[in-house]
């Protein structure tokens, strides 16, 4: 059975540091209330995916405030992840902070990944 793959929306995410990355097409998905917000392109084991969560999910067990509203998020409250050319990568919690719009809409995120490298990107949905 072939995996299941994040693609078909309208989602998109773009990277600009530590190199120009874009990933089009994929999915979002808002938890109930608006607890959490989800963006996923591509396969989350395949060569090419972005994956971010804003709020309190499965993914964010520690988040201490669900994604209603938007906002600034960060460490316990966000995650994002990626896979390019088959390498993955992960923003590290700390120092990380994701701008969220009121309407859930568009956000921008900087941070670091574990090695200290710089992150700086922007999603829409």
């Amino acid at each position: 059975m072939p995996e299941a793959s994040f693609t078909g929306g309208s989602g998109s995410a773009r990277l600009a540091q530590p190199s120009p990355v874009a990933w089009e097409g994929g999915m979002c998905e808002r938890g109930p209330d608006d607890a959490w917000l989800a963006l996923n392109i591509g396969f989350p084991n395949g060569t090419e995916y972005f994956g971010l969560v804003v709020g309190r999910s499965a993914y964010t067990p520690d988040a201490t405030r669900t994604a209603r509203g938007g906002g600034t998020f960060g460490e316990d409250d966000a995650v994002i992840t990626w896979r390019t050319a088959g390498v993955a990568a992960n923003v590290a919690p700390d120092g990380l902070v994701v701008e969220v719009a009121r309407d859930l809409a568009l956000g921008t995120f900087t941070g670091r990944l574990a090695d200290g490298t710089p992150v700086q990107g922007s999603f829409a949905c």
